[in-house]
């Protein structure tokens, strides 16, 4: 019994999907696959023609990057003299900003602004130099 449903659904399958599709009854097997490969091999033809066309455009928008970074360079016409060569000065010991009352009252200001309440609320106990300068770390 099985068989037989099976077979009938084939059979309705196979008479209303070709003609769905537009393939004529009298197309066999070998045909209806041989346009099936044929469309498969169009599609990813396309796809990969794309692919690597978007690929083309995006490495062509690094050159058009690096041209508009040298073309500001270009256009100013900055005359450059030579500079003065400068002494360096060696710098002196790191002062102790322990008792700095003034940048104190920078970072307090600033908090305060940043928090939005007065700055008379806020106790400073501690400054404390980041020992780090390298932004990655904090990242």
């Amino acid at each position: 019994m099985m068989k037989k449903i099976t077979l009938l659904l084939f059979t309705l399958v196979t008479v209303f999907g070709c003609t769905a599709c537009g393939q004529a009854r009298s197309e066999n097997m070998g045909e209806i696959m041989k346009k099936a490969g044929l469309n498969t091999v169009m599609g990813m033809g396309t796809v990969f023609l794309v692919l690597i066309l978007i690929s083309i455009i995006i490495y062509l928008l690094g050159f058009i990057g690096k041209a508009q970074k040298k073309r500001p360079a270009e256009t100013v016409g900055v005359s450059v003299t030579p500079a003065e060569p400068q002494v360096m000065e060696t710098p002196a010991e790191p002062e102790d900003l322990t008792d700095d009352f003034e940048l104190v009252a920078v970072i307090a200001a600033a908090i305060a602004a940043s928090e939005g309440v007065p700055a008379d609320q806020l106790v400073v106990r501690s400054i404390r130099r980041k020992a780090s300068p390298n932004r990655w770390k904090n990242v």
